[in-house]
């Protein structure tokens, strides 16, 4: 800084140059313009001399010359002429306005970064920020609303350092402070993105100068915004959430404040601080929970706010807590809230509680927390319809993710996430709700519990996985929609073969009957009525086209197949104008869409694969199979061959279940007698009594009319069987059941019988015979012979009813 000689001497070559600069006021120098001022201080004494400078400025009009270069020097000029005679440099409104417009005119061209004089023009924008003091607001806001405009992201580090040298020697000003937080609010003022990235280097670059005035000023919206003159203090949670994300250091004194906001008696005000811990929350990477503990704590409490409104809020809150911070004792504290909420007494609170368990689920599947969705699963069985049916959809979703993440191999089977059908079919269960009812449930089952994409092996492999979890309940439950499936089926058939017989006059007791066929099919669907008036409108068409379509489908096994026929019957309908949302559901409801053929050869090549490698899975799949078969017995066509090469598997030897498959269905299914005698037989010779009885049932089952000699071979084997006293109480039990299907066979071999069970059983003190019978007990206080006629008593008296007669007599 010069003394006070210097600057006498200073001032001396300056009114040297001032009278040479007044004689050529069109030519100047870069030299003379910007070496002029060098040196000087503020001084008033200098007033004499700079004025006629000025006024010869302006008297040639040099403020708007044409020249871009020459309004630069003006410029400079002007600016050192304001800094020398500051604070009054005395010009007029009018010189004022032309001085400020020409300075906006020259910070606009700072984007030309090539041009010659682009340093001049940065050195001025310097200026004019270190005369902050002297210069009225609306210069200062007016500098940095230019600089946001002319900053572009094209430009280089070293170029945007020079333009963040708007900094503050002190205290910033609070007309300044309104213009930087007016470009910080992208959302709220609409400023354009360069102003955005301006003011975040201004704040990150000079947080120490302006910490405590932003402080100041957003502690003062808090807790006294009414006192409060800026235009953006409503936009005060907007100004902290965009400052958090730059410079979160210069908030350690405002966040703590936002408490008063959560425990104010205003709702709107708690909903508004919730609103911006949730922006927050969401910022990856923040420390919130453990840099303002208290704060969150205290949301945490809001979870149970009195008014639904805040909680609903919260909610969403903890959801974007959790999906940036998905570990830690924070993250199990917000679990335990949300399994809280779960329990709310307002159904919209429920609901919403649902819906962000369940999109957390999703957001991290391997590390779901389990035990919560098994609570919201169990909202299936919530007071509230529109609750049970949020939770329906939303566990659908989830259903629908884990099924595709199973496929690509990142999750194993859970059984948390196999519950989730199982509660699906306990839905079937509630009276108060159409969309509830089997009906609708079967559309959900087949429609849309596993996504498009899973093939038919993934989804059999989840039904065996869910079934292994069934109750009672659920088997029933699922029993009740296939049988309400087939009956569909079977009305159809027969609904379809009257109007095929009686094309052309149809009689009152024929017409009786498809009335009646229609309103037995109309029980298959959610609204009866609505179904009676379109299978009406139907019958009034008698389109044959359509009718053959349905019949076709009625005979497809195969899923695609039967897809395929669907496509073109809804064409077909969509092409006639017909009804085609029914003809949809009735396609649908007619076809193998739960289980066709494919699902029967998925569970035959798991289980003769052994594929399951778990002897729980394989009792499940043969149980679904059982199932399967027990409503469509007709899905094993075609699959003969591969029923019977797991039926006589050595890995599953006398499997109950698949012998069960054949005594209940057998008459229904296309399989050879003679094919699997052998096996049947042998189990009624060295099965347990269970198996011989099922298995008797099983040769039943399978013989026709021309196999009935079939009993009278199986009878003298048993017979034969009985004299050499082996499997004495499986060989009894199967001539029981025996008697119970064939008289003429039994009464054949009734003497021979009769005779062995009266004299040589019970006349029986052969100890050898009854050590081969393992039947000695050493804690009995019997002998083995009293325990085998007992045994062989009650075995006769419960299983035979024809011994019974026989021993009367």
């Amino acid at each position: 800084m010069p003394n006070a000689p210097q600057q006498d001497n200073l001032e001396h070559h300056f009114v040297l140059r001032c009278r040479v600069l007044q004689t050529i006021p069109y030519f100047f120098s870069r030299f003379q313009a910007t070496r002029a001022f060098e040196g000087l201080k503020q001084s008033s004494s200098l007033k004499s001399f700079i004025k006629p400078l000025s006024a010869s400025l302006v008297k040639h009009s040099l403020l708007g010359h044409k020249d871009k270069d020459i309004r630069l020097l003006v410029g400079i000029c002007f600016c050192e002429i304001v800094r020398v005679l500051a604070p009054n440099p005395e010009f007029t409104d009018a010189v004022s306005r032309d001085i400020f417009g020409l300075l906006v005119n020259i910070f606009s061209e700072l984007e030309d970064t090539k041009n010659p004089y682009f340093s001049m023009r940065v050195q001025l924008l310097e200026t004019v920020a270190k005369l902050r003091e002297h210069h009225p607001p609306s210069m200062v806001s007016a500098a940095v609303s230019i600089m946001s405009q002319i900053l572009e992201e094209k430009m280089q580090e070293k170029e945007k350092t020079s333009y963040e040298l708007l900094t503050f020697e002190k205290e910033v000003s609070e007309p300044l402070l309104d213009v930087i937080l007016q470009n910080l609010l992208k959302e709220a003022k609409g400023a354009s993105r360069a102003s955005h990235q301006l003011a975040v280097s201004v704040i990150q670059n000079c947080s120490e100068k302006i910490e405590e005035t932003i402080s100041r000023f957003l502690r003062s919206c808090i807790l006294n915004r009414d006192a409060v003159q800026s235009e953006i203090k409503e936009y005060y949670h907007d100004i902290i959430y965009e400052i958090f994300q730059c410079s979160p250091q210069i908030l350690l004194s405002v966040i703590p404040s936002l408490i008063h906001e959560l425990l104010t008696d205003q709702v709107d005000v708690r909903i508004k601080a919730l609103g911006l811990m949730r922006k927050v929350f969401s910022l990856p990477g923040n420390h919130f929970a453990q840099d303002y503990h208290q704060l969150f704590v205290e949301f945490l409490n809001r979870t149970c706010d009195k008014s639904a409104e805040v909680r609903l809020i919260t909610l969403s809150c903890a959801k974007a807590f959790y999906m940036t911070n998905p570990s830690g004792k924070e993250s199990l504290e917000v679990l335990s809230a949300l399994q809280g909420r779960l329990l709310d007494s307002d159904d919209r609170v429920r609901s919403e509680a649902v819906a962000v368990v369940c999109d957390l689920a999703r957001y991290k599947l391997k590390s779901a927390p389990l035990e919560l969705i098994t609570r919201v699963a169990e909202r299936l069985r919530d007071k509230k319809v529109s609750v049970r049916k949020k939770t329906l959809k939303r566990l659908l979703e989830l259903y629908q993710e884990y099924c595709t993440q199973c496929a690509a191999a990142i999750m194993d089977f859970s059984d948390h996430f196999e519950q989730i059908p199982c509660k699906i079919l306990m839905l079937c269960y509630d009276r108060d709700c159409k969309e509830f009812k089997p009906q609708a449930i079967e559309i959900v089952l087949a429609d849309t519990l596993f996504p498009a994409s899973l093939s038919i092996e993934d989804k059999t492999r989840h039904w065996v996985f869910m079934f292994s979890l069934f109750t009672p309940c659920h088997l029933k439950a699922l029993s009740a929609i296939l049988s309400q499936k087939l009956r569909l089926r079977t009305e159809m058939q027969a609904y379809l073969t009257l109007l095929n017989k009686y094309k052309e006059e149809v009689s009152e007791e024929v017409e009786k009957k498809m009335k009646m066929s229609i309103v037995k099919m109309s029980a298959s669907f959610e609204d009866t009525a609505k179904a009676e008036d379109c299978f009406c409108k139907l019958d009034m068409v008698k389109n044959s086209q359509i009718l053959d379509l349905l019949e076709k489908l009625l005979a497809e096994q195969n899923i695609e197949d039967a897809q395929t026929t669907r496509e073109n019957l809804l064409r077909k309908t969509r092409d006639k104008n017909l009804h085609t949302e029914f003809l949809q559901l009735l396609s649908m409801k007619c076809s193998f869409n739960l289980f066709g053929s494919e699902h029967v050869r998925c569970i035959f090549d798991h289980l003769s694969g052994n594929r399951f490698g778990n002897k729980h899975l394989e009792d499940s799949s043969v149980q679904l199979l059982l199932t399967i078969l027990s409503a469509f017995p007709s899905l094993l066509r075609g699959l003969e061959t591969e029923f019977k090469q797991l039926l006589l598997e050595e890995v599953i030897p006398f499997n109950e279940q698949l012998i069960q498959i054949l005594a209940k269905e057998g008459s229904h299914m296309p399989i050879n007698l003679g094919d699997i005698y052998p096996f049947l037989e042998k189990v009624c010779l060295e099965g347990s009594r269970a198996q011989s009885k099922l298995a008797v049932s099983a040769i039943a089952a399978l013989a026709g009319a021309s196999e009935q000699s079939i009993f009278l071979d199986l009878c003298k084997t048993l017979v034969d069987y009985l004299h050499l006293g082996k499997q004495l109480p499986t060989v009894l039990q199967s001539l029981g059941c025996l008697a119970q299907y064939s008289v003429s066979a039994f009464q054949a071999h009734e003497e021979v019988v009769t005779h062995y069970i009266t004299e040589e059983i019970f006349q029986l003190t052969d100890v050898a015979m009854l050590e081969e019978l393992d039947l000695l007990e050493e804690t009995s206080e019997c002998s083995g012979s009293c325990q085998l006629k007992a045994s062989l008593i009650h075995l006769i008296l419960t299983s035979f009813s024809y011994f019974i007669w026989v021993l009367v007599v």
